[in-house]
């Protein structure tokens, strides 16, 4: 979090604050391999945004199928990885806290025909479950929330 604050030009340990006991989590997601065909418009993950402040993946070499939205032409581009890299998402508390400066990634696992079973691991990071989030710029942008409250929110929201 310390080269997200100075890419936003804020002091390095400007979230340390609010990182005293985070409440990341780590997720090992397994795809399994695709049949020779697939569906047109088949799909591993839906679209969605992750809630968080950012998501890590570090995914499987030579795997396929994560796409983000261009949220100007609104076409889907497959996300490419090369080994031993990691692909960042935003999520949307760290929108609310840029004040969209950042955007969410919108994004969703496609079903390629083909591709073998994979591994691709996820790390979730979030703040603190009492940090408050406000927008960064002073703006109203978005009203306060804290952190915990929010999530628990998102995760039990029909349609989430």
């Amino acid at each position: 979090m310390g080269a997200m604050a100075v890419a936003l030009h804020l002091p390095e340990n400007h979230f340390d604050a609010y990182l005293t006991v985070p409440v990341s989590a780590l997720r090992a997601l397994h795809y399994p391999a695709t049949p020779p065909s697939t569906l047109p418009g088949q799909q591993r993950a839906g679209a969605h945004t992750d809630y968080g402040s950012l998501t890590i993946l570090l995914p499987q070499p030579g795997s396929r199928g994560l796409e983000i939205r261009d949220p100007r032409s609104g076409d889907w581009i497959e996300v490419t990885a090369p080994p031993g890299t990691f692909v960042v998402n935003i999520g949307d508390l760290m929108a609310r806290w840029t004040a969209d400066r950042w955007v969410s990634t919108l994004h969703r696992v496609v079903a390629i025909p083909g591709q073998p079973a994979r591994q691709s691991l996820a790390f979730f990071h979030q703040p603190d479950w009492e940090a408050e989030i406000v927008p960064l710029d002073g703006s109203s942008a978005y009203p306060p929330v804290r952190s915990g409250p929010y999530l628990r929110a998102k995760f039990t929201s029909p349609g989430t």
